[in-house]
């Protein structure tokens, strides 16, 4: 069940329908409710899963009685019914189920093999729900288990669990490592359903990781093992119907039809994608995967430009979307619509798609953000070193019993005295070092909470500029490809109309480029941690940006009058961030500005700063957007008296740097009637 790698991590506990699928031996078991499993079995292969655990639930309260074999068998058969169907709640109740039964029979020969399946299926159900590190503290428990008591067969559950992380985080490489392992140790198991289909899965799964990392003749290598392997097995096991055979081999050719479409052979990858959707599409087959290839064989129509294909099979898809529910396989249908539509010249309605694509795109990867962001091997290792201080404590109360046990029964009087000294020695020694430790811990910690905030408030700051970039930066795009399309399609534009559309292409193009520049300023000035500052004299600079922005004012009719002192005024700054500050101030006061009118500029000095008012009688700003004007992307903002086209950044990053060299900045405005804005500037790092 290689491709439901990507959607869930209940591979071999949810895949199978099988009485080789219980843990355990049928050894204690009352043989009436046995043959009401194995019909059980029967039935779900056949697709009737509903009326299967339905039949095996009556049974259960009817049938007596029953023996801790029963309890077990049909707690992992419910286990079963509710992890295919995503309901991890009830996961997690039945696994502690288990646990209860076997604490009622501590003696029970296969007890150890259910306590570690409990584990895992419980560890299951807390990583599908993204408890991350409750999930890894039952699958080390698991674990643990299989190594006390040798048993290298249980041991494939953990790594396979490991593996499937590893490949849900794209590190194609250590989960391809991880899923050769449990493979080999699948190879201590006894032979038998269960054991078989856990090994060609992991055969196809490492040749969907040589595929993810671009080998594809590595990956074609074990997709053949993998089909191999399905044919040697195929019909060994009795009472199995044919859709457990048929359903991994289509799986598998629909891998290797990805390995097609990436070598050019096209024909071969269509053929083959149609032949696994055709046998997973049927009723009691791997219906999920065979949307997964829908999905890449649309992708692949629309790659080759057979647009009426792509159509068909994404009609199909959207067919199927209420009965074979899956937000990964809709989040790629938006997106093959999109494209689609794109192709089609209808750019309205693949935006609609586009917008929802993104939407959800978005709200996945928000979702998945803390399991990409895991660090696996740190967590394995810490629940390891848990685990031996767990047992170096237990092994120290021992040690206190022994000689608290020794010291009663002394018989002289020195001896007793000279244990209790040694051991009082011991135990200031021990406390002191572990004092040390915690303290050590505390302070880790505090470091780790306190980096955790300022990286949510870097990603937080990202995240809006992402988006910024998503919707702001595409509007303009799409403008031009409209224009452009019009240009390209309508023999009928005079020439004059050509040149204003020409003319409306370049002025979105530049928007586009100025916002893209705006946002690349932003994320510079959130990651930069330089602060190389120089002795600089404020009125040269004002005086400098003055002369090189009346062009522009001019442009408007607009005339910048300066006022600054006769003597130089310095201040220890970096010179060429306070030039952008003004920049920004200056460019805002004539983009709002009406023509003929004037911008003051005055440079003062008071005691230990320098200050700079920028003045203009222009539109103002109302006083519900006055909370909002140095937010960065903030909707406060708007066109300028001319059509400028805001993007509302500027002041923003003018703040930062600002406040970076210890200053303030602040404005004072009426709607109507004109703005000011007051900067101040410590004359000295002081």
């Amino acid at each position: 069940m290689a491709r439901n790698i990507i959607l869930l991590l209940f591979a071999v506990t949810t895949i199978l329908w099988s009485c080789n699928d219980r843990p355990g031996k049928v050894t204690g078991s009352n043989p009436e409710f046995d043959s009401v499993l194995a019909l059980a079995d029967r039935m779900g292969d056949s697709g009737n899963v509903n009326q299967a655990l339905a039949l095996v639930q009556r049974s259960f309260k009817t049938i007596q009685p029953l023996s801790t074999d029963d309890k077990i068998h049909y707690l992992s058969y419910s286990n079963i019914y509710y992890s295919r169907r995503q309901i991890f709640d009830r996961c997690i109740e039945i696994a502690d189920s288990m646990l209860a039964v076997l604490e009622a029979a501590p003696d029970h020969p296969d007890g150890p093999g259910w306590k570690i399946a409990a584990y895992n299926n419980k560890a299951d159900a807390l990583f599908a729900r993204g408890e991350y590190t409750n999930a890894y503290q039952y699958y080390n428990l698991a674990q643990l288990l299989a190594n006390e008591n040798k048993d290298s067969c249980s041991l494939r559950t953990f790594t396979y669990s490991l593996a499937m992380t590893l490949y849900k985080q794209q590190r194609y490489e250590q989960a391809a490592r991880r899923f050769y392992q449990s493979y080999r140790l699948a190879s201590y198991c006894e032979e038998d359903f269960n054991v078989f289909y856990f090994k060609q899965e992991q055969l196809d799964n490492i040749g969907l990781c040589y595929n993810a990392l671009n080998k594809y003749d590595s990956a074609m290598i074990y997709y053949q093992m993998a089909l191999t392997y399905l044919d040697t097995m195929t019909g060994r096991f009795d009472k199995k119907s044919a859709s457990v055979y048929e359903s991994p081999k289509a799986i598998v050719l629909g891998n290797m039809a990805e390995v097609y479409m990436h070598r050019g052979q096209t024909d071969s990858a269509i053929a083959l994608y149609n032949h696994s959707i055709a046998i997973n599409l049927r009723k009691g087959y791997t219906n999920s995967d065979a949307r997964i290839d829908q999905t890449k064989l649309a992708g692949l129509y629309l790659k080759l430009g057979d647009l009426k294909s792509a159509k068909a099979t994404l009609d199909l898809i959207e067919a199927e979307r209420d009965t074979i529910p899956d937000e990964n396989t809709d989040i790629k249908w938006h997106k093959l619509m999109w494209q689609y539509l794109e192709m089609k010249g209808d750019s309205l309605a693949a935006s609609r798609y586009m917008r929802e694509y993104i939407t959800a795109y978005e709200a996945h990867q928000t979702a998945n953000r803390s399991l990409m962001e895991t660090d696996l091997d740190m967590r394995v290792r810490n629940l390891e070193k848990q685990f031996r201080i767990n047992k170096l404590v237990e092994s120290r109360a021992s040690q206190m019993t022994y000689t608290i046990t020794v010291t009663a029964f002394a018989v002289l009087v020195s001896v007793i005295v000279m244990l209790l000294l040694r051991n009082a020695r011991r135990s200031k020694k021990n406390m002191a070092e572990l004092k040390e430790l915690n303290r050590q811990v505390e302070e880790a910690r505090e470091r780790a909470e306190e980096t955790l905030k300022k990286l949510q408030a870097k990603e937080k700051d990202n995240e809006r500029i992402l988006k910024s970039v998503a919707h702001d930066v595409m509007s303009p795009i799409a403008a031009v490809i409209s224009l452009a399309d019009i240009l390209q399609n309508d023999d009928n534009t005079s020439k004059e109309e050509q040149m204003e559309i020409l003319g409306m292409i370049k002025e979105a193009g530049s928007n586009s480029l100025k916002l893209s520049r705006d946002i690349l300023d932003a994320a510079k000035e959130m990651n930069d941690t330089s602060d190389k500052r120089e002795r600089t004299d404020i009125k040269n600079l004002v005086t400098r940006e003055v002369d090189l922005l009346n062009a522009k004012a001019a442009e408007k009719k607009i005339k910048i009058i300066a006022t600054v002192p006769e003597q130089p005024v310095y201040a220890i700054v970096q010179e060429d961030k306070i030039r952008r500050v003004l920049d920004n101030l200056l460019s805002n006061a004539i983009k709002f500005s009406h023509e003929n009118s004037e911008v003051t500029v005055r440079l003062t000095t008071e005691t230990g700063k320098v200050r700079i008012s920028i003045a203009d009688k222009g539109i103002g700003i109302p006083e519900r957007n006055k909370p909002h004007v140095f937010d960065m992307f903030t909707d406060a903002k708007a066109k300028g008296t001319s059509g400028e086209i805001p993007h509302g950044l500027g002041l923003s990053i003018s703040q930062q740097i600002i406040r970076s060299h210890r200053g303030e900045i602040w404005f004072e405005s009426e709607e109507g009637k004109g703005s000011t804005f007051h900067v101040t500037i410590p004359t000295d790092r002081a």
